[in-house]
This record gives C-alpha cells, structure tokens and sequence, in this order.
C-alpha cells in the first residue's frame, strides 16, 4: 500500500475518546470488540522485546479475516535478520489457526539484515492473496541490490505462485535497486500489475517501471506477461532537464477498464517553482500490449497546485449508469499551514479522451481539497494523505500521516477523513463531526506511523495498520473503527 512518502513523513497513529457523542456508535472510534490481547480495546501490538516489528499493508477478505503483511526482526545464530510475514486474523482479533496453521506465515526466500519497508497485499477471487514487496540483498560488503518479489498464496495459507521481478538497470549493482511500491490484480482478465521506482545509472536518476504477470485461474501459478512486452517490463519517466535525468517515484497503481490500461502515478523532481525544489504529480497509462498511451504531470499541464505536490494513492471510479463518467481519485500531501496538509484530488476524463482536473470537486472549483489536523494538536502538524479507498456510494475514506514535533521530540498519528463524492468533508462522521478521527496506541510515546487502511466488504467496518513505538521498539499494529454503514442514509452530498 502500500508508499515512500509515508516513509519521508515519519507519522504515525493517536487516541481521541471523544469522536462524535450524538450517535449511537461513534462513527471513526475503535471497536473494543477487536482485541487479541484483551488489553487493549479496538487494537492489537504484536512484537518481541529486543525486535522491530512493522505492518505494512492489510486486506480483508470475504469472511471479514484481516491480512496483515509486513517486516519481522528476529534472532539468527546472534544476528538480527528480517523477514516478510503475512498474519490471517478473525473479525474478532485472534490469530486464525487455519491460514498455515498457526496463522502466521513467513516467506520462504532467505531473511537478510535489511530489507524494504514497501508491501502490498490484495484478495484474489477466492479468498487468497497476493503479496508484494522488495528486498535488499547484499551479496557481499558494498555489493547490494533491491530486487521485487510476490507471491500468491491461497486461501488456507499454501503458496501456489511466486516470481521475482529485477530491472537491473543501472551499470553497477549500487544502481540497481528496484523498490516495490504498488500492485494491482485485475480478475476478469487474471493478469496482476506492478509498478516501482528503479534505479538507472545516474545518481538521483530514478524510473516509473511497470510489470505484468499472468495469474494462472486454476492453479494459481504467476508467469511474465510476455504480450505486455517481452520480457514483462516497461518504463517511464520525466526528465525535465534531459541531462541526467530527475527522481521519478511510483506510488500506486490501478486499471482502467474503459481503455482496458494500468495507470500509474507518483511523485517526480522537476524543480520548479521560486526555490527550484518543485516535486510534481505525475502520471503514466499503458495499454495491455505495453504501450504508452500518455504520460502528464501537473507541471506539464500548466496546472501546478503548488512547487511542491507529492501523491501517494489512486483509484477509479465509473459512474454505475451507461455513458458515466470516469474519474482519476488521489490522495497525497500539498503545502500547507504546518508545512504539509492532506489533500485529496479528482481528474475526470473529458470528450477529447484526456484527463484534466474536475472543476466540481472540492474547494471552490480548485478539482482538489486539502485537510489538515493541526485544530487537534497545539500548534501545526506535517498532514500526509497516505492510503485511501472508494466506497460503494461514492464516498472517500483518506488514511492521513499526522506529525508534529513537542519540546524537540518528534511525534506521530494517523488521522482518518472522509469526503462526500464532491470531494467535501463528511460532517456526519468523525470527531465532533467533523468529518475526522484521529488515533494513537501509546500516549507516553505517541509515535505511531501509518501505512495503510481497508474495509470489511461485508460490515464496511475500517482497518488500518501501521507501527507504534513503545520506547525501546516498534510494534505490528492492527485497528478496527466503526464506519457508517448503519447510518448511510444520513450523509450529505
């Protein structure tokens, strides 16, 4: 889910008991009847004094199981390794002893001491998973390289399809990191579709690249798409000053069925603007045969919302009525009052076939509105949109990185907003009604980070994952929210 800016961002997740008192369930407020520990209501730490424990990204699937995946620290022969693990929790919190039989799986390539903090795990059609993420391998002293790897693994915990993804396309392997940073499976056509940011040559000098496998529908196997190109790969980038190149970061990934094209979109150095520090939103499509279709980015345009513009999500959504019309959704950070605020965005595609930003959403026919935290805390905190999701009505639920530093110590949440299908904030819903909520899991600590939040397709209740820092160590962490599905008649559009 998983994102490199919500590394950047260092947030994280903090508590408010006071989310909205007019409802008969507070809409944004933890569960208490999620709990595996039965000491902490609405969540769960899972860790190992000594040992960082991270979640990265979670999905729910049709019988309301949480999956988690994310980075493990143990103990080898005296040595702190890392490995990739996937948890299968039940709606009520407990591990579910039926996913490889104690409910938590390692995967199976070997632990190395560093490793990339980017996953990404999606349902498949029945009930199992895909997991993606990156890895950094040195095979000796100054010999490293980050290569991708995914794994589909089925719904009682067996792995039946893995691959491993390498660009390798820097002259040394110090260039040739490929960090994972999003997928996405498309079922009616059993093709799964990567994007990362790789490395090239030059230092800073950094690509889109995209990878198509096929999902094998009966047995699950993964293979390289070798109709996308022949070897699966494609690129594609933005460099402004066409010298050396500019730092091109993919950050999410989606399909657009009306063209039958992946879309994805990230962040991009283009140094504009009056301090020649410009980072621009930016965009690549490619068709099933791996062309490409377009490529934008906000500069490009000439419709820069400001010098410094980062994205973290996407997603699309069609109009459910014949001749809808399509829209481009994103979440991300813009400038704000404590340097950053949470923005969310809408393009729509026009009768020329382009995408441009839609003068009907948002803030005074900006196409976009930005959300910050800051009336929460003393004093202005850095606001990240880091994951986000679409709901079956329309609306836009924006998980946030919260930061903020108190007496020199840096501190961190995570905030929840929610946005009617016009891009406003849902006054329905979240603290006081204001459309937010905010959480955090250790008050004496209070850095809590944020990657990533889902919803049950059943209860449409919210879960999000991420890491809490407890003073010594970071622990797994996992939370359940009411959302609003008993009270969906009374939103406001």
């Amino acid at each position: 889910m998983k994102k490199k800016m919500k590394q950047w961002a260092k947030h994280g997740l903090a508590l408010m008991g006071f989310i909205g008192t007019a409802s008969a369930i507070n809409l944004g407020a933890l569960d208490d009847t999620f709990s595996q520990d039965g000491t902490t209501d609405g969540w769960d730490l899972s860790g190992q004094p000594g040992y960082h424990w991270y979640g990265s990204d979670v999905a729910v699937d049709s019988q309301g199981r949480i999956l988690i995946a994310g980075t493990h620290q143990y103990d080898l022969n005296g040595n702190t390794e890392l490995v990739a693990r996937v948890e299968r929790r039940l709606p009520d919190g407990t591990l579910d002893h039926s996913f490889d039989f104690d409910g938590i799986m390692d995967l199976g390539i070997p632990p190395a001491p560093q490793a990339q903090l980017n996953y990404e795990i999606i349902m498949d059609s029945s009930d199992g998973v895909f997991v993606g993420y990156s890895r950094l391998y040195c095979q000796a002293t100054n010999d490293c390289e980050s290569d991708l790897y995914v794994y589909h693994i089925n719904v009682n915990g067996v792995i039946v399809g893995n691959q491993q993804i390498d660009f390798d396309l820097g002259a040394t392997n110090d260039r040739r990191d490929d960090d994972f940073a999003d997928m996405v499976y498309v079922p009616s056509i059993n093709k799964l579709a990567i994007t990362a940011e790789v490395e090239l040559s030059n230092a800073n000098d950094t690509d889109y690249g995209i990878a198509v496998l096929n999902a094998d529908p009966v047995s699950g196997a993964l293979s390289i798409d070798t109709g996308f190109s022949v070897d699966g790969k494609r690129q594609c980038y933005f460099d402004q000053n066409n010298v050396s190149g500019s730092r091109d970061m993919p950050t999410a990934i989606v399909w657009y069925g009306p063209t039958n094209s992946f879309i994805v979109g990230g962040s991009t150095f283009e140094g504009n603007g009056l301090n020649s520090d410009g980072w621009n939103m930016s965009f690549c499509e490619f068709n099933l045969a791996g062309d490409l279709v377009r490529s934008w980015s906000t500069i490009s345009q000439g419709i820069a919302i400001d010098s410094r513009e980062f994205l973290n999500d996407l997603v699309v959504y069609q109009e459910p009525v014949l001749g809808g019309n399509s829209y481009l959704i994103g979440t991300g950070a813009l400038p704000g009052a404590g340097e950053f605020d949470s923005v969310v965005f809408r393009y729509k595609m026009n009768q020329i076939s382009q995408w441009e930003l839609d003068s009907s959403f948002g803030t005074n026919g900006t196409g976009y509105q930005t959300t910050g935290f800051q009336y929460i805390f003393q004093g202005d905190t850095r606001d990240f949109g880091v994951n986000m999701l679409l709901e079956e009505d329309g609306q836009i639920l924006v998980l946030s990185s919260i930061s903020w530093d108190e007496s020199g110590q840096p501190k961190s949440a995570f905030g929840l907003s929610k946005y009617t299908v016009d891009g406003h904030l849902n006054t329905n819903w979240g603290i006081a009604k204001t459309g937010k909520a905010v959480h955090t899991f250790d008050i004496s600590v209070r850095w809590d980070i944020a990657e990533a939040v889902t919803i049950d397709p059943i209860t449409e209740e919210i879960y999000v994952t991420g890491m809490s820092y407890d003073g010594l160590n970071f622990k797994s962490t996992v939370a359940n929210m009411h959302n609003d599905s008993i009270f969906a008649s009374n939103f406001d559009f």
